[in-house]
C-alpha cells in the first residue's frame, strides 16, 4: 500500500513539473490574412517573453498590451478598452503548434472580441 501511494505521489510530482516547465507556445510572430471592407488585411501579432505584445494591421501598429498564458488559456489586456482588464480566451493549437485559434471565454470588451474571437493565426518563421 505504501509503495502504491509513493508511486502515485511521485507521478503527480513529475506531471506537475512538466506543466510548470512548459514553454510559452505563443512566443514569436503570428499572422492572419483576410479581406475586409477596404480590401486585403494582414494582422500580425508579436508575443514577447516579457509578457508584452504588439498588434499590426497591414504593417502599422494598432495595439499593444500585456498577456499571460496558463495552459490553453490566454489572458490579454490592452488600452482598446481598459489596460487593467484581462480578457480570457481559449487557445487551440494545431499541427506542429504552427497555427492557433482564439475563442472568447470571457471578455466584456466588444472591440477586442470582434477582433480576436474565432480568428486563426499562422506562425511566421
Amino acid at each position: 500500500m505504501k509503495k502504491t501511494l509513493f508511486i502515485i505521489a511521485l507521478a503527480l510530482v513529475i506531471s506537475s513539473f512538466k506543466l510548470i516547465g512548459e514553454p510559452n507556445p505563443l512566443l514569436g510572430k503570428w499572422e492572419s490574412k483576410t479581406v475586409y471592407k477596404e480590401g486585403p488585411l494582414t494582422i500580425m501579432l508579436l508575443f514577447r517573453a516579457d509578457g508584452t505584445y504588439d498588434g499590426f494591421a497591414n504593417k502599422k501598429t494598432f495595439v499593444n498590451g500585456t498577456y499571460h498564458v496558463d495552459k490553453d488559456t490566454i489572458f490579454i489586456a490592452d488600452p482598446i478598452c481598459n489596460s487593467k482588464y484581462n480578457g480570457k480566451y481559449k487557445l487551440t493549437l494545431y499541427g506542429e503548434k504552427d497555427s492557433v485559434r482564439f475563442d472568447v471565454i470571457t471578455d466584456s470588451c466588444k472591440a477586442r472580441v470582434q477582433g480576436a474571437n474565432g480568428f486563426t493565426f499562422k506562425r511566421v518563421k
